[in-house]
């Protein structure tokens, strides 16, 4: 953790790699699911599960102006939390803790990712697979929020053993983002 801690511009590209990946993979999702996996499992309302995305999956748009964006802004915060951390408050574990945060986050989105291109590829090819699965969009996002309250666990159980900041900031995002998408769920849930 120390090379992360100690060089921004290592945590900088693992960022931009974890980011990279995240928006990709589910454009990558995105396309399998409109070119046949939606004859297999129908998903209710948008693919993408943040508002503030969705017009661009939904669009499947390779380059997104506000991903940029949110890149270039997500960018800017990790080196203002790095040099507020180390130069002003002499707080590594502070970075750590953001940094933790950030990529066990996207840690976790990327094995969903991962799940969901094993199915939809599956799907496009019609190998082991009949019928048609529906799903509501509040249940797509209790599903997302079950997902993310297990990671959130298994790191907040393994934060303590490993005295890792890095791993503490992964369990509270996890948690935080699990939480988002069990009220949303409910939200959702309400208006049917």
């Amino acid at each position: 953790m120390t090379a992360l801690v100690d060089n921004p511009w290592l945590a900088l590209v693992l960022w931009l790699a974890a980011y990279l990946a995240d928006y990709y993979l589910t454009l990558y999702s995105a396309r399998l699911y409109a070119a046949g996996a939606k004859n297999f499992i129908a998903i209710e309302g948008s693919y993408e599960l943040t508002p503030y995305y969705q017009a661009d999956i939904d669009a499947l748009r390779r380059v997104s102006p506000r991903f940029i964006l949110a890149l270039l802004l997500s960018v800017l915060v990790i080196e203002l939390v790095w040099y507020l951390s180390m130069d002003v408050a002499g707080l590594p574990a502070l970075f750590e803790f953001a940094l933790g945060a950030l990529l066990l986050r996207e840690a976790a989105v990327l094995l969903r990712h991962a799940r969901n291109l094993a199915l939809f590829r599956a799907a496009t090819t019609t190998q082991g697979l009949q019928g048609q699965l529906r799903y509501a969009r509040w249940l797509s996002l209790r599903l997302s929020a079950v997902d993310l309250f297990s990671f959130a666990a298994f790191l907040a159980v393994l934060a303590p053993l490993t005295a890792s900041w890095f791993v503490a900031g992964g369990a509270l995002s996890c948690a935080v983002t699990a939480f988002q998408h069990w009220r949303r769920a409910r939200s959702e849930g309400s208006r049917q």
